[in-house]
């Protein structure tokens, strides 16, 4: 324990180096066929033999012989003598490996021969080699104190459920070539491996180009080189060597890269790969027990769940003491048993100006990186987590603020145990699944934070998390209201003080997460929820002041850039939350936004989106399963792709951007590289189907039970291909047919709006399901998307009540039907899980009926149309109500009626009622069951968010007086209300040009230029 205690000073200030850089041309592994490889033992026909493999070489790497050596406990005293004597007769100056696969056995008296011939190699290590360790050696016969071997540095005791992967592997230069071996042991898994290769020695030292200087680096520093990929566990760890022809932003590294690491600007989006150094001069070292701990069963729970001793040691900053941490290597730090024992903790500091925690690299921890609790105006910069346990950099009680966390490069999130968003889902101690699962490398929780041009570089949940409480947690609390500085629900209603430059990729879930609340121990959903558990919507609102009270305003995150996370780029939940300039790429959903609190929105504007880069990553066989569930697996046809696939799901649609509920908005963007691609022809004729990669510039959630508001929309959007040409579609709805595609109320109502014209060439078109109920004689049918481009308004009609069908015990048993009196065919059905919500068309007449099978007629019902009706569009209803009933009592906010104070006009036919433009006439047509009435509104529109046009929300509300409550029956055909359609027709314009980028998308920081290519030589 390192502490710094109220009081005192803690200064430590290591050598500065560059913290971290990017690389500025791409990292290839070295795969058969490549220039560099000389030989490969994978490409020999060989069996698995548990024991000794030797590989020798001859002087120019070709393969002298190769050959295994059993040493299971029956073949030892016939196998030991031949291993002896094969070495003998090795002819001075080969080159020979020797590596252990799954178990060099239990040694004997006999072993001492296989020693001694060993040791004469120069393998002085071997008789440290316990039962099922790994173990390499490569030696020049005849040149034993040239010889390079590795094994476990520590011996790690195991008991079943506990074991751990070991690795051992060397290079052994030799001239113009390197020679290479791994020993790979998994006995959990029952998996092991022996591997020999030789390579040139360029490509066995690979030089490395990077963005900026790297002068600070030196050979034996080690650097690690973050995933590209989906996978953020293809980070590979290097050793720098020595370097006589690098350029000052070059160095070279020890062995070649298993995994490529994309170091290009693809399609305008920064794909780079960083590089972060995990050397420094001051080093604090944890030591942890080769044995997993577990006497206790919250011990064996951890043991289980890690397989490794979790209790390192930790670092403590004390409100009242003055710290300042820079240029120190933290590794084994954290204790994933107790709270608040992290690497590097800042422990109710309150207001710390001036002090830091800067150029820091934290490796390995049990938990955390760096955690900012109950502390102000703490500046965390320039570090480096690679590998850590729970939350990275960790904004602790929702009650710290104007701290300021900068250009971190964080890699390595793993899920925890300490707190319930730490958690997965499966550990024993989530006790709901409700509170657990919304990891994230940056843990933000309170809005009033600075957090500028960090990388979320690769978590098993997601990048960057906002999840705040309505008050302070745990012990921060009490001491906010004793500093004067609480405030109820503050965090919902402030703003994000700046969230810029950010970078985010490699994560399992999102790359960013804007939602959920935490709970301080309360109540929510007439259920009682434990502190620091995840909780449902955000009701995030920003308003300035901060409180309900406040004039809303926008929280603006800027200038990010997301790329191959597995889930989706970015998923917020809209409180005027816009996200600008902006870079969204290779992933299955860049974009998707969600409602929260009325009248606030969702904005992304002046951003690039692309739907596959030339970012290919690691090849992926995906096998068919789910189209040949009955084919036995070995069987199930297959396909190669040439590039990573998120999730192995080739068949999910990649999308830019995804509708949801809304109200959502789309300004000046920039969309490319959404293809259609059939991948695998000659599956028709062989298996029946044809496969398919789907893309579309802009889709839809697969799995939304809310009808989307028509005010959702899109302007000024702009496109690299015209919409059909080479299968590249700018929009795209699915079906029953489609792939994780479910047929719910939200997503059978799909709606949004062209507000320009730039993404149907029609302006302020809507794009609507093509079925009558929505469209008209003036749409254009899109098959291509299905969906029709009408020029027609809509608005989002609200049908509620507390009796009858309407109540809540029928939800989900489609108690309302509904149908366009011009298409009286086509009744529209919801399910109405989540209420009754349809997209009308203005000045068109409805029927509305309560499903008779399902229950009772209701006695009262309210009509609220929202999102739409304005400028004196308007819509007439006729309801259909048991004909028992002679009195209804009406109530109206437009026009104003009330019994109390003004009645409504009560007209005898329907021709009256169409007449008539007060909007105060009903007709009841007793005969045929049906109320009649008309809605209108004279405002305009006027905010994104806006909820009623003219902020005027209006609503009737019918109750019946009298009458019986069977269900009604209404047969007789409502005659349509015509208005004359002066709306232009939809027409199928031919495709400009693509559209240029230029000026959009997240900026790209410049440096050093990549190096020219060179000619391969093949380290000739």
């Amino acid at each position: 324990f390192l502490g710094a205690a109220p009081g005192s000073t803690l200064e430590i200030h290591g050598k500065q180096k560059k913290s971290w850089t990017k690389l500025v041309a791409t990292l290839s592994p070295v795969k058969r066929g490549s220039c560099g490889l000389i030989y490969d033992s994978a490409d020999q026909d060989i069996k698995k033999r548990t024991g000794i493999w030797m590989n020798i070489w001859n002087s120019d790497g070709s393969l002298f012989s190769l050959e295994a050596f059993d040493l299971t406990e029956s073949r030892v005293t016939l196998t030991i003598p031949d291993v002896v004597e094969k070495i003998r007769r090795i002819p001075f100056g080969k080159i020979v490996a020797i590596a252990v696969q799954k178990t060099i056995g239990t040694p004997t008296e006999m072993y001492e021969d296989l020693y001694t011939a060993i040791e004469s190699l120069g393998g002085y290590q071997i008789r440290n080699v316990r039962d099922f360790e790994p173990y390499v050696l490569i030696a020049e016969k005849g040149k034993p104190s040239c010889a390079v071997e590795q094994a476990v540095e520590t011996h790690v005791e195991r008991f079943p459920g506990v074991e751990r992967p070991l690795e051992t592997t060397t290079i052994f230069a030799h001239g113009h070539l390197a020679y290479f071996a791994r020993s790979y042991t998994e006995i959990e898994k029952n998996k092991d491996e022996v591997r020999f290769r030789v390579l040139h020695r360029d490509a066995a030292f690979p030089k490395l180009s990077f963005l900026h200087d790297v002068t600070s680096w030196q050979p034996g520093d080690e650097i690690v080189v973050a995933s590209t990929d989906y996978k953020w566990r293809q980070a590979e760890v290097k050793t720098i060597v020595s370097c006589n022809d690098c350029e000052p932003n070059q160095i070279r590294v020890h062995g070649d890269f298993q995994y490529s690491h994309f170091g290009e600007v693809t399609f305008g989006v920064d794909e780079r790969a960083e590089v972060g150094l995990l050397s420094r001069n001051i080093r604090i070292d944890a030591e942890l027990q080769n044995v997993c701990y577990n006497y206790t069963e919250h011990e064996k729970a951890l043991c289980d769940i890690f397989k490794r001793d979790t209790y390192g040691g930790h670092t403590k900053v004390i409100g009242g003491a003055w710290a300042r941490i820079e240029g120190v290597q933290l590794t084994n730090m954290g204790q994933q048993s107790t709270l608040a024992t992290y690497p590097l903790h800042f422990h109710l500091a309150d207001a710390v100006p001036g002090q830091y925690v800067r150029n820091n690299v934290i490796r390995d921890s049990n938990s955390r990186c760096i955690t900012v609790h109950g502390t102000d105006y703490l500046e965390v910069s320039d570090n480096v987590c690679l590998n850590h346990i729970g939350h990275g950099i960790f904004l602790e009680d929702s009650a710290e603020q104007n701290n300021v966390i900068h250009r971190n490069l964080a890699i390595g999130t793993q899920y925890g145990t300490l707190l319930f968003t730490d958690m997965d889902t499966n550990f024993p101690m989530c006790i709901n699944r409700d509170y657990c699962a919304l990891l994230s490398t940056f843990w933000i929780t309170h809005p009033n934070n600075n957090f500028t041009d960090n990388v979320a570089a690769g978590s098993d949940g997601s990048g960057f998390v906002f999840a705040f409480s309505d008050r302070p947690l745990g012990p921060s609390l009490p001491r906010m209201i004793k500093r004067g500085l609480y405030e109820d629900m503050s965090t919902r209603y402030m703003k994000v003080a700046k969230f810029s430059g950010n970078v985010m990729h490699s994560n399992q879930l999102a790359g960013l997460w804007f939602d959920n609340r935490l709970s301080y121990g309360q109540t929510d959903m007439n259920k009682y929820v434990p502190e620091n558990a995840k909780m449902g919507l955000n009701n995030y609102s920003p308003r300035d002041p901060p409180n309900e009270n406040g004039t809303l305003t926008e929280t603006v995150l800027s200038e990010l850039t997301f790329y191959k996370n597995e889930d989706r780029n970015a998923w917020v939940r809209c409180g005027n939350i816009v996200i600008a300039n902006s870079s969204f790429a290779d992933s299955p959903t860049s974009y998707a936004a969600s409602h929260t609190m009325r009248e606030t929105y969702c904005n992304v504007r002046d951003s690039i989106f692309i739907g596959e880069t030339d970012n290919k990553g690691e090849p992926y066989t995906h096998i068919f399963h789910r189209e040949f569930p009955d084919m036995p697996k070995s069987q199930r046809p297959s396909h190669q792709f040439d590039r990573s696939i998120a999730r192995g799901r080739p068949e999910f649609t990649i999308s830019g951007v995804q509708f949801y509920q809304g109200p959502s908005y789309v300004n000046n963007c920039f969309f490319d590289q959404f293809k259609n691609w059939y991948y695998n022809d000659s599956f028709v004729d062989q298996w029946g189907i044809r496969p398919l990669r789907p893309a579309a510039a802009i889709n839809f959630h697969p799995n939304n039970h809310y009808p989307m508001v028509p005010r959702n929309g899109v302007s000024n959007v702009k496109f690299g291909f015209c919409d059909g040409s080479n299968d590249s579609f700018r929009v795209m709805d699915g079906n029953a047919s489609t792939p994780w595609w479910n047929v719910f109320d939200g997503t059978e109502n799909i709606i949004f709006r062209d507000y320009d014209g730039s993404l149907t060439t029609t302006a302020d078109a809507s794009i609507v399901k093509d079925r009558p109920f929505f469209t008209g004689d003036r749409c254009l049918k899109k098959p291509d998307w299905n969906l029709a481009i009408c020029p027609y308004k809509y608005t989002w009609m609200v049908v509620r009540g507390s009796s009858g069908v309407l109540q809540n015990k029928y939800k989900g048993k489609t108690p309302v039907l509904i149908s366009r009196d011009d298409h009286p065919e086509d009744v529209y059905v919801q399910k109405g899980i989540v209420g009754h919500k349809y997209n009308l068309r203005a000045y068109k007449s409805y029927t509305v009926w309560f499903n008779s099978t399902v229950g009772p007629a209701p006695r009262d019902i309210q009509f609220r149309p929202r999102y739409g009706l304005e400028n004196n569009e308007t819509l007439r209803f006729a309801v259909c109500l048991p004909k028992s009933t002679n009195n209804f009592t009406i109530y109206s906010t437009f026009p104003d009626l009330n019994p109390k104070r003004e009645l409504p006009t009560w007209v005898d036919n329907l021709e009256d009622l169409d007449d008539d433009e007060t909007m105060k006439a009903f007709y009841w047509d007793k005969e045929n069951g049906y109320l009649y009435f008309k809605m209108t509104s004279p405002y305009s529109f006027t905010r994104p968010g806006q909820e009623c046009a003219g902020d005027v929300c209006m609503e009737v509300n019918i109750n019946r007086d009298d009458g019986d409550d069977e269900p009604a029956v209404c047969n007789t055909p409502v005659p349509p209300w015509y208005f004359k359609d002066r709306y232009p027709r939809v027409k199928n314009r031919s495709c400009k040009n693509p559209d240029s980028p230029e000026g959009l998308g997240a900026p790209i920081e410049t440096g050093y230029l990549p190096p020219p290519a060179e000619n391969q030589t093949c380290g000739f």
